[in-house]
């Protein structure tokens, strides 16, 4: 008979017929329209049950009630005889512990007197110490209108973001610090101080520039040597330019990066200053130094453990100030913190050293600011 005609008792038992005879489908000739359901011509009986349970069979499946086997992303079976939906394998996610003062993001710099008064005295000196100098002495152009140009800028501050400086008038600048000798080279590092915190004139193209200025102010500073301690415009100057190289632009950050090692170097014999300006210039190049390494991909696992020590022989000494102290916690607190081997093996180094004691007792007298950046380094190490 036509499979319209079939009743549902007669549709049900040819679905259990077909259940435990599969093998007579085999003998079923005639294929399944695109979506439609045709009509069985006269048959066979074993063809009509072949016929409806097909049917049966898709009808189910599209409606979720039937057994189409699992595949790939499906759920386990469900009570109603389908498969649920896809339940992704639980990810475990390790939680990042957050900080209130740690780690140091951003810059400390050293801005002051970027105003006429304060800059038209540091040129006052220049053009005096140029009239001293035995040699390399500055030409009439150059400490005359390159210099009037260059201050004339950097005075106008909230024009920054437009204003540029020329290649030639920043020439002198390199000129007095590669030339000159100490005792009169400091108002030079005064102005590059201020000069580095220029967008255009730190930019990017100016690496070699300010890896030039940067290292020859590093060398006028390391000359002292033993003397570092006692003296005040050099070592203070150096340290102030070596935090806003850091600050300035993407040339002289990256001319104080690959300088970092002879500025540890400059840190070290500038650590037992006597000076308290001196004192929180050297805490202030631990902090960007830390902060820098911190962002930056390429830290050094060397420069991070000497950092350490450095700040361990600083709280040690017991000479500075409760502001040089909070900032070089938080500067180690920073180089804890510096992601993957770098940070991992500056924890391990400070553990060994007993930092955490050590800190906390140095803490205790500068503060509550202090107190809790310790507390936070011994979560850290914990």
């Amino acid at each position: 008979m036509p499979a319209r005609s079939m009743g549902r008792s007669t549709i049900m038992s040819c679905r259990l017929k077909l259940m435990f005879r599969e093998e007579e489908c085999k003998n079923c000739k005639l294929g399944i329209t695109m979506g439609r359901i045709p009509l069985l011509p006269r048959s066979s009986l074993s063809t009509s049950i072949c016929w409806i349970s097909i049917i049966w069979r898709k009808l189910r499946i599209i409606s979720g009630r039937g057994r189409a086997g699992p595949t790939l992303g499906m759920g386990a079976p469900s009570s109603n005889g389908g498969y649920g939906a896809a339940t992704p394998a639980p990810v475990t996610v390790p939680m990042e512990m957050s900080y209130d003062h740690l780690p140091m993001r951003g810059y400390k710099v050293f801005d002051a007197g970027v105003d006429k008064k304060g800059v038209s005295k540091v040129v006052q000196k220049i053009r005096e110490f140029n009239q001293d100098v035995s040699c390399n002495q500055l030409s009439s152009d150059e400490v005359g209108d390159s210099l009037d140009s260059l201050t004339n800028t950097l005075c106008i501050t909230n024009r920054y973001h437009s204003s540029t400086i020329s290649t030639t008038e920043l020439m002198p600048l390199r000129k007095m610090i590669l030339k000159w000798d100490v005792s009169h080279a400091f108002p030079a590092l005064d102005l590059a101080r201020m000069t580095v915190l220029h967008p255009d004139a730190a930019k990017g193209e100016r690496k070699a520039y300010w890896k030039e200025v940067l290292d020859g102010a590093l060398s006028l500073c390391l000359g002292l040597g033993e003397a570092a301690s006692r003296e005040v415009a050099a070592p203070m100057l150096t340290m102030r330019l070596v935090c806003n190289c850091f600050k300035g632009g993407s040339g002289a950050a990256s001319a104080a990066e690959s300088l970092l090692d002879r500025i540890l170097d400059c840190v070290e014999i500038c650590v037992p200053s006597n000076n308290k300006n001196v004192r929180l210039a050297v805490a202030t190049a631990l902090l960007n130094t830390s902060s820098y390494m911190y962002s930056s991909s390429s830290s050094s696992v060397s420069s991070a453990i000497r950092i350490l020590d450095l700040v361990g022989t600083i709280v040690g000494s017991g000479k500075y100030e409760s502001e040089a102290v909070g900032r070089i916690l938080v500067a180690l607190g920073t180089v804890l913190l510096i992601p993957g081997k770098c940070g991992s093996d500056a924890k391990q180094a400070a553990r060994e050293r007993g930092i955490v004691s050590m800190m906390e007792r140095v803490a205790s007298g500068n503060g509550d600011a202090a107190i809790a950046v310790a507390k936070e380094i011994r979560s850290i190490l914990s």
